[in-house]
């Protein structure tokens, strides 16, 4: 302890820590947190070594908090900093060596989070020839021993006596997305938290995809080759004093009474959806449905879950863009993502299985396996845009499934089986495979994404460039405007505002569908399937599922949230069924036939080319039957008798191409059929 500082700390801590010390005392907490600010004004000369020799500095203060505290010795309170100046807050990728043993204070991103193991925090050893005991502080990773006795100065055999654990916990921090620069890639450090920083009541904070302040003391530690030899290299990492979650999710968000008396009053505005609306992507021109699909989005639906916990119906709305380059889709997807309080935007290109889902990784420190949560669980309760969707390797868009629906994703790898939670929304994007969408051809055609997953998405929005003099005008003049002051198309809402309106809306209001609501959704639902029911054996055109009906049912909860109204009346599902049928007229219409399709989605096969499909299967085994037994059938008495009933050839091609896909047909030599 350092004399010349001795009497302004105890005065310091008598004075000023008093309460807290009372309240710590009653409440077993375990440790105190002081502010950096509260020590620098009353005494900079502390601040300054607390900045220069934080770990003597703290074990000083700690000292004489517990001559405070000495009648009740059970209590060990831990002192822990937080709020450091300015000069003191770095960003992860600018800690350097200088730092070392310094105080600072980074923000990041939970990536994963190790369990909580017990560790020696010193250890008494007892001399095997005079019973001396010797007590080693451990401070490496590596166990620490005497060696030699100060008792007898011998060199010899000691045996552990006793020793001191404490729970301590590693986590790995990631740069949070907004420190970035250009095409910077986000530095990691790791961060040990001791004591009460891992306590059950604290583990909240410790989530990964949770964004936190730490302020702790730079240390290092030599790396260590698998011989057992100590590298000159060393890794860096943070051995924290303090930790606090910043605003993250919806959940984490404060919004003061002021604030939700302004928020109510505006929720009465009449153009409330209109300036939610224009407060999306300003500076883009059009896509109004778009955007409302998005703001409903933003607010999502109300998830619900049975008493048993064995069911759910999830509230989180999906939304799929497809549509031809340079219509702003990445644009939209990344002001979603600045506008969001926990959001994520990756591309698809550059995304994996392991990268949205989870995955193992082995803990150096305790050589077991460990769960790193990837982007869809990192984005639980809030958003995850991906671009260019289509991109991705294929067999990493089957995780999505799960995801998707269940909102879960389910691990069982290295002996750890976890399911994790994922109730995200996804807004992705997609272009089609020759450039350009066609309106007569499935989407799953066009886009490399099977139909399982394309009809897991609420909505799914169709983004044609289609020139036009009167939309071309507008669109020239929104983007020579943005480009003459980005200012100018400013948000009716700001994006502060638009924030605590959505955090209050998704903690507070939990809207119930009205019967007269109920009715016309059901009504809307009925009315579709009715129009288009089978007749015998004939394929008819299905123009709607129960999973679209769901769909309207959270749209229409999320209309309501836009209003603050615990009850989604007539508007709401009328707003909701707007939306809908803009979707299925756009993707879920065949254009061969002009009826709606909603196969087209479901299946990527529509109902007319199954029919087609049928009657040509129907009549290969008809003329198969009449052939020789083990003769094949020529192709070219399938397109006579094919035609005769009204079937082309290109449709018996078509026909015939997706029987051999599902290894119904083989064609033993070319122009000939077999069945399988």
């Amino acid at each position: 302890m350092k004399k010349e500082f001795e009497d302004d700390i105890s005065s310091f801590v008598s004075k000023k820590l008093g309460e807290e010390i009372k309240k710590v005392l009653s409440t077993n907490k375990g440790a105190i947190v002081i502010d950096f600010n509260d020590i620098d004004s009353y005494s900079p000369e502390i601040g300054d070594y607390i900045l220069r020799e934080p770990e003597e500095a703290l074990a000083d203060i700690k000292f004489f908090v517990g001559e405070a505290t000495s009648p009740y010795k059970q209590f060990d309170i831990e002192v822990r900093i937080k709020n450091l100046p300015k000069t003191a807050q770095l960003l992860i990728r600018e800690i350097r060596s200088k730092h070392i043993s310094k105080i600072v204070q980074i923000t990041g991103l939970i990536k994963l989070a190790a369990s909580v193991r017990p560790v020696a925090d010193s250890l008494d050893f007892e001399c095997g020839a005079c019973g001396h005991v010797i007590r080693v502080e451990q401070k490496e990773r590596n166990q620490k021993q005497p060696s030699i006795c100060p008792n007898c100065g011998r060199k010899g055999k000691f045996k552990i006596v006793s020793k001191k654990l404490i729970d301590t916990q590693r986590i790995l921090l990631e740069e949070a997305p907004e420190d970035l620069e250009g095409g910077a890639q986000p530095e990691h450090i790791d961060v040990i938290l001791k004591k009460d920083l891992v306590d059950p009541k604290f583990e909240r904070n410790i989530i990964p995809g949770n964004k936190v302040v730490v302020t702790g003391v730079v240390s290092e530690h030599p790396v260590i080759y698998p011989s057992g030899k100590k590298s000159n290299t060393s890794e860096i990492f943070i051995a924290a004093s303090y930790l606090e979650a910043v605003e993250q999710g919806y959940e984490d968000i404060t919004v003061t009474k002021e604030e939700e008396i302004m928020i109510r009053e505006l929720s009465k505005d009449k153009l409330i959806y209109t300036k939610f609306r224009n407060s999306i992507a300003p500076n883009i021109y059009g896509h109004d449905n778009i955007k409302d699909a998005i703001v409903l989005q933003m607010f999502g639906g109300v998830r619900k879950t049975s008493e048993s916990g064995a069911s759910t119906i999830r509230g989180d709305v999906h939304l799929l863009l497809v549509g031809d380059p340079g219509t702003a889709k990445s644009t939209l997807l990344k002001y979603v993502a600045n506008v969001a309080p926990k959001a994520r935007y990756v591309v698809g290109m550059g995304s994996s299985a392991a990268g949205l889902t989870a995955t193992i990784i082995k803990d150096e420190a305790t050589r077991s396996y460990i769960l790193e949560a990837g982007a869809l669980p990192l984005t639980h309760k809030g958003i995850l845009m991906i671009d260019e969707i289509d991109k991705m390797n294929k067999d990493d868009r089957v995780a999505m499934h799960e995801a998707l629906e269940q909102q879960t994703i389910s691990i069982s790898k290295a002996n750890i089986h976890a399911t994790l939670s994922a109730q995200t929304s996804v807004l992705a994007a997609a272009n089609p495979k020759l450039g350009r969408f066609n309106p007569f051809d499935v989407i799953s055609n066009q886009i490399e994404l099977p139909p399982t997953l394309i009809n897991r998405f609420d909505l799914i929005f169709i983004l044609r460039d289609r020139p036009n003099k009167e939309t071309d005008k507008l669109v020239a003049q929104r983007i020579l405007e943005a480009n003459k002051d980005i200012d100018k198309n400013k948000s009716e809402i700001s994006i502060p505002i638009m924030k605590k309106y959505i955090a209050f809306a998704k903690q507070h209001i939990r809207p119930i569908i009205t019967n007269e609501a109920m009715k016309i959704i059901e009504e809307f639902y009925l009315k579709l399937r009715a129009q288009y029911l089978t007749e015998g054996e004939e394929v008819r055109p299905i123009p709607i599922s129960a999973r679209q009906l769901e769909a309207v049912v959270r749209l229409t909860e999320a209309s309501a949230k836009v209003r603050l109204s615990e009850a989604a009346g007539i508007e709401d599902a009328k707003r909701s069924i707007d939306l809908m049928m803009s979707y299925l007229s756009e993707v879920g219409i065949d254009k061969s036939t002009g009826e709606m399709d909603i196969d087209r989605v479901i299946t990527g096969i529509p109902s007319s080319q199954r029919g087609a499909i049928l009657s040509v299967k129907s009549i290969i085994k008809s003329e198969i039957e009449i052939l020789p037994p083990g003769t094949a059938l020529p192709i070219s008495r399938v397109y006579e008798v094919a035609d005769k009933a009204g079937i082309s050839k290109d449709r018996v091609d078509e026909a015939i191409s997706v029987l051999k896909k599902e290894g119904e047909l083989f064609e033993p030599k070319y122009g000939y059929l077999k069945l399988l």
